[in-house]
């Protein structure tokens, strides 16, 4: 039976950089403290999740059909129907994101705005024990909704005979009766795509200092972990105050 396109380049595009970020991001954040070299690479990667996310919001409004958030299966009552099926019996297909997956989705969007405020905060000097714990918990349910997610392809592919996990190499789904793929996989907007996220990694690289490990982000200065000459100039900031008091004396 022949498959039909149902997701285009720039959402493929999007999904497999989106995964890759994060897992670099965590995987950094959970192997290297804040004053190996190292750590500033999982800001940057933070970084690069929002802009590129911000591509998939517009991309999400006049992207092809099922790119757009329209598509999204996002009522509660259908998200339980989905699971009970997916567990008791022979799965609905469906040539969009399934619920589960349009919820997974949402929320890992939503968790990337979070963990990136977050993080822009802590960077920018304004740490503290609440964003720190938000940052984590954040990441944590990022996590959890990955594995979910891997979980259920896993399902559909070992149970229901549903190869799910192809659709986002090849973007095609098996034919569903009454409804329709898309005409064309937009590679033209999928170079796009890929520009200027390769434009935005060499904007965000040409603007970090690896010497004082900041970041000079459209006008803003990030600090994005502790270096070796930190707390030299600390001591000196204070001795150069002291001497100014004891002048003042």
């Amino acid at each position: 039976m022949e498959k039909t396109t149902v997701y285009d380049l720039p959402t493929r595009f999007f999904h497999w950089l989106f995964a890759a970020l994060f897992i670099s991001a965590f995987a950094i954040a959970k192997t290297s403290d804040d004053d190996n070299p190292i750590f500033s690479y999982h800001m940057l990667a933070g970084i690069t999740m929002l802009f590129i996310l911000a591509l998939r919001l517009l991309w999400g409004i006049f992207g092809t059909t099922y790119a757009k958030f329209s598509s999204f299966r996002l009522h509660p009552v259908e998200l339980f129907s989905y699971f009970k099926d997916v567990l008791f019996s022979r799965t609905k297909k469906y040539f969009s994101h399934n619920p589960a997956s349009s919820a997974a989705a949402v929320l890992m969007f939503s968790l990337t705005l979070g963990l990136g405020f977050s993080g822009i905060i802590m960077a920018s000097g304004n740490e503290s024990e609440f964003y720190e714990e938000a940052h984590e918990i954040m990441a944590n349910l990022f996590i959890i909704t990955v594995a979910a997610h891997l979980a259920g392809l896993l399902l559909h592919h070992m149970v229901h005979n549903d190869s799910l996990w192809s659709s986002m190499f090849n973007g095609k789904k098996d034919p569903i009766q009454h409804k329709t793929g898309i005409n064309s996989s937009r590679p033209v907007m999928g170079f796009i795509f890929l520009l200027l996220s390769l434009s935005w990694i060499g904007y965000v690289y040409s603007n970090y200092d690896t010497n004082t490990r900041t970041l000079a982000l459209f006008g803003n200065q990030l600090q994005l972990g502790e270096y070796e000459g930190a707390e030299h100039e600390s001591e000196t900031e204070y001795k150069n105050e002291q001497d100014d008091e004891d002048d003042d004396d």
